[in-house]
């Protein structure tokens, strides 16, 4: 059984938001474990300390599950496919005891020690910047996609 773990900063604050995550969610937990842990947005008056604030929390928590392959979505990752995400995820599976977490910065993104961190993998989904909320759901529908590539499931194409 695969073990998926999502860190992100912020909670959905809209309706439709809430809605798709939901739906995702629901349908991921019947081939998977998941769990999604929020972390406040930082809301001081200055972009670098929220960064250096909520990038603690992040590595505070990924440090607890260390077990865990981390992989952080940011712009300079590696560009890829939904394939290419099933294939990770597969790999994963084989190698590593199907434990696998995802990383979602703020709006503001995360702190470069966080993608210097050569522990973590960084990928991407595109060249175009997503608000995190959308990033999270665009996430959870592209790990369910995965699981029905990796199922031979019709939903892929």
């Amino acid at each position: 059984m695969i073990n998926i773990k999502i860190v992100c900063i912020g909670q959905l604050s809209q309706t439709y938001w809430k809605s798709a995550a939901k739906d995702y969610l629901e349908r991921i937990k019947k081939r998977t474990n998941i769990e999604t842990k929020n972390i406040i947005e930082s809301k001081l008056n200055s972009i670098p300390n929220n960064i250096k604030i909520e990038t603690n929390k992040i590595t505070e928590y990924i440090s607890k599950n260390n077990d865990y392959q981390w992989f952080l979505l940011d712009l300079s990752g590696q560009l890829i496919s939904s394939e290419q995400l099933s294939q990770m995820i597969n790999k994963n599976q084989i190698y590593q005891q199907g434990k696998i977490g995802f990383i979602i910065g703020g709006s503001n993104g995360v702190a470069q020690i966080l993608k210097d961190n050569i522990n973590l993998i960084k990928i991407s989904f595109g060249k175009i910047t997503l608000p995190h909320q959308l990033c999270y759901v665009v996430l959870l529908e592209q790990i369910y996609r995965s699981l029905q590539i990796l199922n031979n499931q019709s939903y892929h194409k």
